[in-house]
Formats: C-alpha cells, structure tokens, sequence
C-alpha cells in the first residue's frame, strides 16, 4: 500500500514499527486560481437513510498493510456526509478565520489548487476543521455504507476496479494515462461516472479519508491495533478509500488502514470529508 508524502511519511513497517517524522513548520498560502470546468457545490451534504447494510468481505485481497473485516450486517443510523472531499479552497477560509496550523504541502503547486482536496492533515486538524463548520468526522461504519450502498458492493460504482473512474495510480505508474492525473490529486468532482450509489464522489481513489473506527475488536489486526492505540491514547484511528497512489486491491471500499492520529509528517495522500447526525 501507497501512502505518499514528498518527504519522510508515517508508514507501518513490515515488522510492525510505527514512524512518524518531518517538521511541522507553517507555509504561506499560495493557492492557484484556475477555475473547475464543472460548477459544484462543495459544502453539499447528502442525506443517507437509516438501515441495515452489509460491510466487510469473506473475499479478502491478502493486503500487506491494509485490512479487511470480515463480512457482517449493521444496521446504521441516518446520517449527512459530505458529497465532495474538503477542499483546499474551503480549509483556507477555516484557517484564515481561526489561524490554525497551515497544511504540509500548502505551497506545493500540484496539490494546492482551489478546487483539489486539502491534504497534508492529521487527524486533529481533520477534527478541528470539522468541528469548526458545526460537523463531525465519520464514523468507519457510515463511510462503508455511503461508499458501497447496500448491496455489497466493492467499488462505489459496482463490483469490479475501472481504472477510468477515479484518480489511482495508473497501473503503478502513477504517470497520469489512464486517469489524466500524474503525481498529483484530481479537482474534486472529476469522475462523475465513479460515483456511489448515493452520489458521493471520490469515495474510492484520489485521497485517503479520515473516519473514526468503530470496528469490532475482531475486525482489527490485534498486534498492529496495539501498536497504533500506543500512539493515539486508546483510540484507534483509520483511513478510508485509497488514493491518487494506489491500485484496485486499496481502492475497495471494505479497506481500513490503521493510521497514527497524530503524525507530525502529514501525507500527501490523506484529506478528508465530513459527516452530520440527523
């Protein structure tokens, strides 16, 4: 599993060892100004009704880093979450009103476009932002259900990967051909066919997400849970999705990856969308 930053990241090793390194000194705001081709509303939050739902899969990818949990049913409360990813165009006002810490990568010119999705956040900052706009992170059970409705789906759009309905790695190329985006995050909204069932785009592919695990303890790894609730003070955090550095097997959406909540090298393959109780 990919998850890129432009200098040293957070990464759980093969034996097991969480690092986090890098500074976090601030940035000055140097947003491009080139406009989306398509007009959104990225404040836009869609409703997801009440239910039961099928998460996890009995078909796992035998991931190296990533998990899956095995298949079950839960029965998930409504809820609002953001259509679109946090933008950078939106996390700029967040900070100009609260003067909170700048991102990693706020200067970086393929990466902090109006319009592309915030990243170089930890958890905090994800929170923080949240909070700020009267929402909530989501939950890893209700991002599940928006990104794969029903049923039982492993890709917002149905059962099998298309490389041409997201922003992923090109093959492992990651040299922009199969999606038109190299080394770089997509404009949010860029892929209108690879939306979910309920209509979120994004979901699979071009950031990792934040969400507040609320796994069982059976669905976890227990030796690497244990190593990431060291970090985190008992709390378990994850990432959701995949991103613009990753290939089918991350991109499923019954994929979690344990990520520590605090690493001061942000990455610049983690953003994030919010969540609302109904």
């Amino acid at each position: 599993m990919r998850i890129y930053s432009y200098s040293l990241f957070c990464v759980v090793l093969c034996s097991g060892l969480i690092a986090c390194s890098g500074d976090n000194s601030e940035l000055p705001i140097q947003l491009d100004t080139e406009e989306n081709s398509v007009v959104i509303d990225v404040d836009e939050m869609v409703l997801i009704p009440a239910g039961e739902v099928i998460l996890g899969t009995n078909e796992k990818t035998g991931l190296t880093f990533g998990n899956e949990a095995d298949q079950r049913v839960v029965f998930v409360e409504a809820f609002y979450i953001d259509k679109y990813e946090v933008t950078n165009e939106q996390y700029a006002k967040f900070l100009s009103e609260t003067g909170h810490r700048k991102p990693k990568f706020w200067d970086n010119p393929t990466l902090n476009a109006p319009n592309q999705p915030v990243v170089g956040v930890n958890w905090e900052d994800a929170e923080t932002y949240a909070e700020w706009v009267g929402k909530r992170m989501p939950t890893d059970i209700e991002w599940e259900k928006a990104a794969r409705s029903t049923d039982n789906r492993l890709y917002p759009w149905g059962a099998n990967y298309n490389a041409s309905l997201g922003n992923f790695d090109d093959g492992g190329q990651m040299d922009g051909k199969l999606d038109g985006y190299a080394m770089e995050t997509a404009p949010v909204g860029s892929f209108a066919e690879g939306v979910s069932p309920y209509g979120l785009h994004d979901m699979s592919g071009n950031v990792w997400e934040w969400v507040i695990s609320t796994l069982d303890d059976n669905a976890i790894d227990a030796y690497t849970a244990k190593i990431n609730s060291e970090l985190t003070n008992g709390i378990i955090y994850t990432i959701r999705g995949g991103s613009w550095t990753n290939g089918p097997a991350d991109t499923r959406t019954t994929v979690f990856y344990i990520y520590p909540a605090q690493c001061s090298d942000h990455s610049s393959s983690v953003g994030f969308r919010c969540a609302k109780t109904h």
